[in-house]
């Protein structure tokens, strides 16, 4: 299961440090990467989940917002109650009152539910799409198994209609379509496993739309 990664950047030390504290010991805790306001390069946004912003300077609040808006995931900013509060589309701004690190976490757990029940919901249209193919080529061969059936029994009925009489074949043709009678059992064993594939089918369908409309819910 994927273990969520929250970025988590700060000038100040007690910032993280509140976060961490605050999140420490859950169940189903994400994975914390601390980073400071200068790192190099831009956040790729498969190295995260969602990212986490306080304890800023004003000038270099902007910077890192723009840093963070390329990489398509959540920010949450946590702002001073003196001002300097941020606006960008996606951007979850949360005043820093006492108890803000209990919010904050409350907050993010949302964010990231949501995150993994869409990204659920669209592993489970893929996995739709790719059953109603397989569904296809299902109901195909379960028609071919009906007339390969009927065909089947025409060659084992006539084969041993054959061998009933004895004293009008030679061993050589006694020994070939005995060959084919048991060529044609062996034929008709392969065909039975397919008995209960439609049932299979249909239990595997109904497991795909239950995780779906769970997924959907969520």
């Amino acid at each position: 299961m994927h273990r969520p990664t929250v970025l988590i950047i700060s000038d100040n030390t007690e910032f993280s440090h509140a976060i961490a504290g605050q999140w420490h010991g859950q169940r189903n805790s994400p994975a914390l990467a601390v980073k400071e306001s200068d790192f190099c390069g831009q956040p790729q946004g498969d190295t995260f989940d969602i990212a986490i912003i306080g304890g800023l300077a004003p000038d270099v609040l902007g910077s890192v917002l723009e840093a963070l808006r390329a990489s398509g995931k959540p920010v949450i900013h946590i702002s001073r109650l003196n001002g300097n509060s941020a606006a960008a589309p996606g951007l979850v701004t949360l005043p820093e009152v006492p108890g803000w690190p209990e919010l904050l976490v409350t907050v993010a757990s949302q964010i990231l539910e949501r995150q993994r029940a869409t990204a659920d919901l669209e592993r489970l249209t893929e996995t739709q799409a790719e059953l109603e193919c397989h569904a296809s080529l299902g109901r195909y061969m379960l028609e071919a198994r009906h007339n390969l059936n009927n065909a089947l029994t025409s060659v084992l009925g006539n084969s041993e209609l054959i061998l009933l009489d004895s004293e009008a074949l030679s061993t050589n043709l006694r020994a070939q379509i005995e060959t084919i009678r048991n060529m044609g059992m062996r034929m008709n064993e392969i065909m039975q496993r397919f008995s209960s594939l439609q049932k299979e089918m249909q239990l595997v369908e109904q497991q795909v739309w239950k995780k779906g409309a769970k997924a959907a819910g969520a």
